[in-house]
């Protein structure tokens, strides 16, 4: 592809000690940012995929685990510095890359935020954060995770609500749009019984098998190798978000 590393953010990380500077960058292939609400505020980093050598990989993957502060540079924009929090996950990986005689090094960071977004995972949360804005994606995902019956025709006034309620934000993404959807379990429950009562609505007359049309998944693993098992510094488990 001409150009490819146009589409390339960076992520640099600096460590300084007493006597040492170490500085570390590598190529951002996808991000999920959350900017801050004031200029206080500090950015937060749902999800950042990257791509590096070795040593680099093995130093990020440690100091997002603690929590680290990173510069991200997104194509076009101006620098920003954030964090994935405590309690973030990191997975490690390989990409074969035609042409190399050892494979890259690929390493997905999620906050713990995102993580909890697996289906069936904190369903007391008030706040989903979603890799994608499709309406199907955004009802499938937010049904998953809080066990509510919907079928996919509702996805488009689901989307209505939302912003209607003001209840979506947009995020700012790398190769993703994503998305901070905001609501508890009762909440879509009450829209939901409200709306079929006004028949903005309505259950399927046939029963049968669900089918979701949803679009790629905006996390789909891109030639990975060799994955390991997750580390994490704390008990949230993976999200494919």
């Amino acid at each position: 592809m001409q150009n490819a590393h146009e589409r390339f953010g960076r992520l640099e990380f600096v460590k300084r000690t007493n006597d040492k500077i170490t500085r570390v960058e590598v190529w951002l292939e996808r991000a999920v940012l959350e900017p801050p609400k004031n200029d206080r505020g500090q950015t937060v980093a749902h999800l950042v995929s990257l791509i590096g050598g070795d040593a680099e990989v093995a130093a990020l993957c440690a100091a997002a685990t603690e929590g680290a502060i990173f510069t991200i540079h997104l194509p076009g924009r101006t620098g920003v510095t954030a964090s994935l929090g405590l309690e973030s996950q990191c997975f490690r990986g390989s990409v074969v890359v035609p042409g190399r005689k050892r494979p890259c090094r690929h390493l997905v960071a999620l906050s713990a935020e995102l993580a909890k977004t697996k289906p069936g995972a904190d369903r007391e949360g008030t706040r989903t954060i979603l890799c994608d804005d499709d309406p199907a994606f955004v009802l499938h995902r937010v049904a998953a995770r809080y066990g509510l019956p919907v079928v996919p025709e509702w996805a488009s006034w689901f989307m209505r609500e939302l912003r209607q309620r003001k209840a979506i934000e947009s995020l700012q993404g790398l190769r993703c749009s994503p998305v901070l959807v905001r609501g508890s379990k009762p909440s879509f429950l009450k829209w939901i019984g409200r709306a079929l009562r006004e028949g903005s609505i309505r259950i399927p007359k046939e029963n049968g098998t669900i089918s979701w049309q949803l679009p790629r998944a905006s996390l789909d693993p891109v030639n990975l190798q060799e994955r390991d098992k997750p580390q994490t510094t704390g008990d949230a488990a993976r999200c494919t978000g």
